[in-house]
C-alpha cells in the first residue's frame, strides 16, 4: 500500500466536515469524533497523540503501549453543511455496537 492510499488525508485540501474514526486494530477498539475540518483535525489527533496529550486518557495508554502502527485514524463519514454532527455521531456509534464494535 502506499502513501497516498494509506494517508489521502494528508494529500487534499478538502477541509470536509463529518466523523473521523480512530481504531485500535489489535483488539478492534474505537473512538470516534466530530470534526469541522477532518484534514486538520486527522493531523492534529496524530501529533497528540505521538505527544502523549490526546484528551482520551484510556486511548492515549493504549497508544502508549501498543504503538503507532496499530492505529488507524480515517473518516469514517462526511457530512454536508446542514447535518448535525452531534446525531451524525449517535448514529454511527449505535451502528458501531450493532456490529459488535466497543468504543473507547
Amino acid at each position: 500500500m502506499n502513501m497516498l492510499t494509506r494517508h489521502a488525508h494528508l494529500y487534499t485540501k478538502d477541509s470536509k466536515r463529518g466523523i473521523i474514526c480512530i481504531e485500535n486494530l489489535h483488539d478492534g477498539m474505537v473512538h470516534l469524533q466530530i470534526s469541522e475540518n477532518m484534514v486538520k483535525d486527522i493531523q492534529s489527533i496524530r501529533f497528540r497523540l505521538d505527544l502523549g496529550t490526546f484528551e482520551h486518557a484510556i486511548l492515549q495508554d493504549a497508544y502508549e503501549h501498543i504503538g503507532l502502527e496499530v492505529f488507524s485514524i480515517k473518516v469514517l463519514v462526511t457530512a454536508d453543511e446542514d447535518e448535525d454532527l452531534d446525531e451524525l455521531l449517535a448514529e454511527q456509534e449505535t451502528l458501531l455496537l450493532s456490529q459488535g464494535k466497543l468504543l473507547y
